[in-house]
């Protein structure tokens, strides 16, 4: 008997640089085996302002100058089946989260549950309940699907970041049509304050023209308590390849604020973007945007602003790719921070960036 034992333990040990060889499966591979995804990326940036401050006027997620930023450490968990149920999460680490935060009232944490909502299709028919981002805007929240280092005057005075509620979608022939309505976390520029029973009510369509063109416009109307006001914003957004490397993008934005106290004159801040993207090569390219705004909020000074801004963009890597802007904002009043000869505030403001973004 021992013989046999003495044998089979030799055959066993055998096997074992057979055993080990094997390639083990990846967690992307398990997880897709079931139907999940995972993915994210990190972002980080610096950026040098010319006004010898240490802000920057009117900016989101770029306002804060000679200094290094992580800007973003986000990830993805989703499983999102073309019928039937599903969910989605989206984390971010870093400074951007806390200015996501203030659209939720949660103040200035580092960590944001952007987005984190279930989903249930059938036929053509889409519903997601829970935190979503919106609808409106040519940029988003997400680092990696901008041109360009810095958020533009839309997304950052005029269009709101996030919602929670319900959303539903409903695609039909070569358009999506989308409804839904959330808690009044609406005031442009992320300062609503998720925490309201005011409801707000998305209208929105989607479609592609052509194989190089699309258009979509949506409409949000509620009631917002920060600026105690009704606010209706409409939002379009068209998109042109020209080329098979010059692509070209329009926003305009348009509100109606309608302040809750009598006699309160009505105010329509209304802005537009223009983008041009361009492919040099296939790890460099450039991105130019033009912009006015005229942000009529309550009667402000310093309404009307310009911005112009040059991006390029280099791939070190299939993943990583990084970024340089130079971009110079003009006011028709004294609104951009500086600390320098004048003390206070000047009516123009200027900066260079750099950002890094590796996906994963």
């Amino acid at each position: 008997m021992s013989k046999y034992v003495g044998l089979l333990t030799a055959a066993g040990l055998a096997c074992l640089p057979m055993m080990s060889s094997a390639a083990a499966p990846t967690l992307t591979e398990v997880l897709g085996a079931s139907g999940v995804t995972l993915d994210g990326y990190i972002s980080g940036s610096y950026v040098y302002g010319f006004n010898d401050g240490q802000a920057l006027g009117a900016r989101t997620f770029d306002g804060v100058t000679d200094s290094f930023t992580l800007n973003q450490a986000a990830f993805n968990l989703s499983k999102l089946p073309a019928q039937g149920a599903g969910a989605f999460v989206n984390v971010i680490a870093g400074d951007d989260a806390s200015i996501i935060n203030g659209a939720y009232g949660d103040g200035d944490d580092k960590i944001n549950v952007t987005q984190a909502y279930f989903q249930y299709a059938t036929g053509g028919l889409t519903v997601i309940g829970g935190r979503f981002v919106t609808l409106a805007g040519a940029e988003v929240i997400n680092d990696t699907a901008n041109a360009n280092v810095s958020r533009g005057f839309l997304f950052s005075l005029l269009q709101p970041l996030v919602h929670t509620g319900v959303r539903a979608s409903y695609k039909m022939g070569g358009a999506t049509l989308y409804a839904g309505v959330a808690n009044a976390a609406f005031s442009p520029g992320a300062l609503g304050a998720d925490v309201d029973p005011q409801k707000t009510v998305e209208l929105g369509v989607a479609f592609a023209p052509s194989s190089t063109s699309s258009l979509a416009a949506v409409v949000y109307h509620g009631s917002d308590a920060v600026l105690a006001a009704d606010v209706t914003l409409l939002d379009v957004v068209a998109s042109l390849q020209a080329t098979s490397a010059l692509q070209l993008v329009l926003n305009v934005d348009y509100l109606n604020i309608e302040p809750d106290a009598p006699g309160a004159d009505t105010v329509n801040p209304w802005g537009v973007a223009g983008y041009a993207n361009f492919k040099m090569s296939d790890k460099n390219r450039a991105s130019l945007r033009l912009e006015h705004a005229d942000n009529d909020l309550a009667g402000a000074a310093g309404n009307e602003v310009q911005s112009v801004t040059l991006t390029l963009g280099h791939m070190v890597a299939s993943n990583l790719e990084v970024l340089g802007e130079v971009r110079w904002d003009n006011s028709d009043d004294d609104i951009y921070p500086d600390t320098g000869a004048t003390g206070g505030v000047e009516d123009s403001q200027g900066n260079v960036a750099v950002k890094a973004i590796y996906k994963f």
